[in-house]
């Protein structure tokens, strides 16, 4: 296993993991927008890793990244909804990680064109 689909899977668990806290444990921040801020950069780093660890043609990494990360960032928020303490889905949530997702993917694509045309 590589380095970056080891950081890919462990980027991936981290989400799952932050998501099952209580929210009555997470710390009150004040700033409306800095929960949307914290789920874009998530999925951004999310997708960045993915893109970085699977070496597959870029089409179809970017489609893999892609269908994965969304459903991710989707079901993640739903899963938030069957736990048994403070927290609840949020569909704002899950558009900050797609627009995070579909970031990240854009950029990787724009700054390993070079790169990934040899692939």
């Amino acid at each position: 296993m590589t380095r970056a689909l080891l950081l890919a899977i462990i980027w991936t668990l981290v989400i799952l993991a932050a998501c099952s806290i209580p929210g009555k444990d997470l710390p009150a921040i004040d700033i409306f927008s800095i929960d949307k801020i914290a789920h874009f950069v998530v999925f951004a780093g999310f997708g960045w890793v993915w893109m970085w660890a699977l070496k597959s043609p870029p089409p179809r990494r970017t489609a893999y990244v892609l269908a994965f990360g969304l459903a991710y960032a989707a079901l993640t928020e739903v899963y938030q909804g069957f736990l048994p303490f403070d927290r609840t889905p949020d569909p704002k949530d899950a558009l900050a990680n797609a627009l995070g997702l579909l970031t990240a993917i854009l950029i990787y694509r724009l700054t390993n064109r070079n790169r990934l045309s040899k692939t």
